[in-house]
C-alpha cells in the first residue's frame, strides 16, 4: 500500500527542509526563494499532499481579485498565467479584470471587486490611481510590477534599474555610443527606472547622454513605428527599447525603410516575451518573468490571508540580459 505524502517525504524528495516546506504550504511568513516554493507547492500537488488545516475542515472559498492594464501585452498575459497556476494548486479562484491605464477604471474596478468580498486583490496600477480608493480595503493587496510608494502594501517587481543599466552596457561593450533609449510613458515608475539604470551604465562609460538620446515612448509596438523615423535620423548605432512590444514596431519599420537589425543596426528590448525568438533577426533583451510575478503574488496574497498580521514585503527579481542577434558589435564607420 502506498504511503500517505509526509511534510518529511515531499521535502527529502526537493531536498529542503521538513520546516521550509512546513512554512510554505501553511503560508507562514519565511525566505524561502520563490523558485523553491513554486517547487514545494507543485511537489505537494503532484504527491496529493493536503496541509493539516485543509484535511480538517472545508476553509471559505479564497477569491484573489487581478487588475492589470491590458491582456494584449504579452507580459501582463504572463502574469495573470503564472497567477491562475498558483491560485489552481491552492484551491483558489481569480477574478480578473483591466483597468486600460484609467485611474478612474482602476478605481471602479477597485471598489467593485471589494464589494465582491474578493480575499486579497493583487493590482498593476494605473497612473495617479488615488490611494483613496482602498480607504476601509480589509483585504491584503499586493502591488504588482508597479509599486505606489504612498500605499502601504506588499509589492512584487523587478530590479528595472539594473534591467536598463544591463541593457545599455551590453550595447556599450560591443561599441556602439550613439545609443537611443525609448523609454514608457514618463509617469511609469518602472520607465523611470529603466531610464535610470541606461543613464547610469552611459554614465560609467564616460558617455553623456543628450537631449535627443532618449525619446519618450508608450511601450506599444504602434508607438515603436513611429519612432524609428527618429532614431533613422538621428544617426543612432542602436536602440534601447524599454520593452519588447516597442521593439517590435520598430523592427518593422525598420525594414520598410531597408535597414536590417542586426547588421545596420543593434537592438534590445526589455522583457522577453515569447515573441522574441521569432522574429526574423532574434531580440536581444532583458529577460523578466511575468509568469513568476505573478506566481509569486498569488503565493504572497495567500500567505497575507492566512496571516493578516505579517509586515508589508517589496520583493524583486533579478533581470537577465539573453543574448541572441539583434545585437551586434559597431562596424567601425557604421551610421544610419
Amino acid at each position: 500500500m502506498k504511503e500517505k505524502p509526509t511534510l518529511r517525504s515531499i521535502a527529502e524528495e526537493l531536498g529542503l527542509s521538513v520546516s521550509s516546506v512546513s512554512l510554505v504550504l501553511n503560508h507562514r511568513e519565511n525566505r524561502i526563494s520563490p523558485e523553491n516554493r513554486r517547487r514545494i507547492f507543485e511537489a505537494a500537488e503532484r504527491v496529493g499532499y493536503l496541509p493539516s488545516g485543509k484535511r480538517k475542515s472545508r476553509q471559505k472559498p479564497v477569491i484573489l481579485g487581478l487588475i492589470v492594464p491590458e491582456l494584449s501585452n504579452a507580459f501582463f498575459a504572463d502574469i495573470v498565467q503564472g497567477m491562475t497556476d498558483c491560485a489552481y494548486k491552492q484551491e483558489a479562484k481569480v477574478l480578473l479584470a483591466t483597468n486600460g491605464e484609467s485611474p478612474s477604471r482602476d478605481a471602479e474596478q477597485i471598489r467593485s471587486m471589494a464589494a465582491t468580498g474578493v480575499s486579497a486583490l493583487i493590482v498593476a496600477l494605473s497612473y495617479n490611481c488615488s490611494p483613496d480608493v482602498f480607504a476601509g480595503m480589509s483585504c491584503p493587496v499586493i502591488q504588482v510590477d508597479r509599486q505606489s510608494p504612498s500605499l502601504p502594501y506588499s509589492s512584487i517587481r523587478l530590479n528595472n534599474r539594473k534591467g536598463g543599466y544591463l541593457a545599455a552596457r551590453h550595447l556599450i561593450e560591443l561599441g556602439h555610443r550613439r545609443v537611443a533609449c525609448i523609454t514608457g510613458p514618463r509617469w511609469l515608475m518602472s520607465s523611470q527606472e529603466r531610464e535610470s539604470g541606461y543613464r547610469w551604465a552611459m554614465e560609467e562609460a564616460g558617455i553623456s547622454v543628450t537631449g535627443d538620446m532618449v525619446i519618450e515612448g508608450d511601450y506599444l509596438s504602434t508607438g515603436g513605428y513611429a519612432l524609428a523615423d527618429s532614431v533613422i535620423a538621428g544617426g543612432f548605432t542602436a536602440v534601447f527599447c524599454e520593452n519588447d512590444m516597442t521593439a517590435i514596431g520598430l523592427y518593422r519599420r525598420f525594414r520598410e525603410r531597408g535597414i536590417t537589425v542586426g547588421q545596420d543596426i543593434s537592438v534590445v528590448g526589455f522583457d522577453d516575451i515569447s515573441f522574441c525568438e521569432m522574429l526574423d533577426t532574434p531580440l536581444t533583451t532583458i529577460r523578466q518573468s511575468g509568469y513568476d510575478i505573478g506566481y509569486e503574488a498569488c503565493s504572497r496574497a495567500m500567505q497575507e490571508i492566512a496571516n493578516p498580521e505579517l509586515p508589508h514585503q517589496s520583493i524583486y527579481f533579478e533581470p537577465r540580459l539573453i543574448k541572441r542577434e539583434s545585437a551586434r558589435a559597431r562596424r567601425k564607420g557604421s551610421t544610419l
